[in-house]
């Protein structure tokens, strides 16, 4: 961090040290190792960014533009599905296609979200808030960020996993039944 830097170029320097990681991670070789070590280098990232974003900016945001509950929430709400992303990522093998798809839609939510906070939200910021409480709010990030966990919260899974396992074993009578009948009412 430094020392002239307030809340918002922080926020926005993140933003840009993400994009660049995103941009290594598609110049990489599909199935490649270290497309997951780089991925779980993002998650952290990512998910210690969020954490800074909601403990410092938005308390800010819902307090003091128009519209500030609904904003913040929306924010909120860009940030629970982005950790959902992150969450089925880190548990997908890094050679399935689905790593792939995964972090290209990721890569496009992330660049989205950002996107839209630098050129409305901080903006918007800037103009309700003096430069100290900037700076000063710049200090409380980067500690958020040095103590959050860098692993995305607990998402509850939305279906019920793939059952794999064999079908239940048969009675003796069920057995005997379609040995001597093939193909007869069961």
């Amino acid at each position: 961090m430094h020392h002239d830097e307030d809340l918002l170029d922080q926020l926005t320097a993140d933003h840009r040290a993400l994009l660049v990681h995103f941009s290594e991670l598609s110049g990489l070789p599909t199935g490649d190792p270290r497309r997951k070590e780089l991925a779980d280098l993002v998650t952290d990232r990512l998910v210690r960014h969020t954490r800074a974003e909601e403990s410092h900016l938005y308390p800010l945001v819902r307090d003091r533009l128009p519209d500030g509950p609904a904003v913040a929430e929306r924010e909120r709400a860009d940030h629970r599905a982005v950790e959902a992303l992150l969450g089925e990522l880190r548990l997908t093998h890094v050679t399935s296609p689905h790593f792939d798809r995964l972090v290209a839609r990721l890569t496009e939510e992330v660049t989205r979200h950002a996107g839209d906070e630098e050129a409305r939200l901080f903006p918007a910021v800037r103009a309700v808030t003096t430069d100290a409480e900037l700076h000063t709010l710049a200090a409380l990030a980067h500690a958020t960020k040095q103590s959050a966990r860098g692993r995305p919260r607990h998402q509850p899974p939305t279906e019920r996993p793939a059952d794999h396992l064999p079908p239940p074993e048969r009675s003796l009578t069920e057995r005997m039944r379609d040995f001597l009948i093939p193909g007869g009412p069961h």
